[in-house]
């Protein structure tokens, strides 16, 4: 039994949960596993939201046990170059979007590497069912339409802006007082914190928590 508690304890948003629990009852799988595939495919981005990169120690922490695909070696040659870890962090999340985004392709259209022009007779795509009635898979439900709306951070995939990347790496203290100055419309007291906790030009300070402002008010970042 599909219980969709465990879906939204996934973070899948309760109006799909049920509705995906749901289908499953009655015996239709696909809103079910468009769920898992969708939340599966996010899960293996890295987390921005981290004030520290968490995946950079993970990632050490493999290739000391010996996981062979990390190349440890390039990415502590890019740290002791002084490469700052969230611009890294950037990049890995872009290249994680992207490469998910095309899993998700090949995902709806498995012949799409191929490059072939296959009679729809002939093409092949993925199917789901349950094993006790696995003699009545359904097609998929596409996935890369939607993909993107499904970005944990709502952004549809987008890099993470410069100035909200610098306002989480600060202390808490720090952040809850730009953001109250900000909530309060006093974006030049805004900015005098900016200066005093990131630095930079008085021009650049009142920019970033422009910046700053409008992606807190359509976001529900905390």
């Amino acid at each position: 039994m599909i219980d969709p508690e465990h879906l939204r304890a996934l973070g899948i948003p309760a109006e799909r949960a049920e509705h995906a629990a749901k289908a499953a009852r009655a015996g239709d799988l696909r809103d079910l596993v468009h769920e898992l595939l969708s939340h599966g495919l996010w899960s293996e981005v890295v987390d921005e939201t981290q004030p520290a990169p968490q995946w950079i120690e993970r990632w050490r922490a493999q290739a000391a046990d010996g996981f062979p695909i990390i190349d440890a070696a390039a990415l502590e040659r890019l740290l002791a170059a002084g490469a700052d870890p969230h611009d890294l962090s950037g990049v890995v999340r872009s290249a994680q979007i992207l490469a998910i985004y095309n899993l998700a392709q090949l995902l709806d259209y498995p012949a799409l590497a191929l490059g072939w022009d296959l009679p729809e007779a002939a093409t092949p795509v993925l199917a789901c069912a349950s094993e006790a009635d696995a003699g009545n898979a359904r097609h998929l439900h596409p996935l890369h339409p939607e993909l993107l709306e499904r970005d944990p951070s709502g952004r549809f995939g987008e890099p993470c802006p410069l100035p909200l990347r610098q306002w989480r790496g600060l202390p808490e203290p720090a952040r809850e007082e730009i953001r109250a100055q900000l909530q309060a419309g006093h974006r030049s007291a805004a900015a005098a914190l900016w200066k005093r906790h990131v630095g930079g030009e008085p021009r650049a300070c009142l920019d970033a928590v422009e910046t700053l402002r409008r992606l807190l008010k359509d976001s529900n970042e905390r």
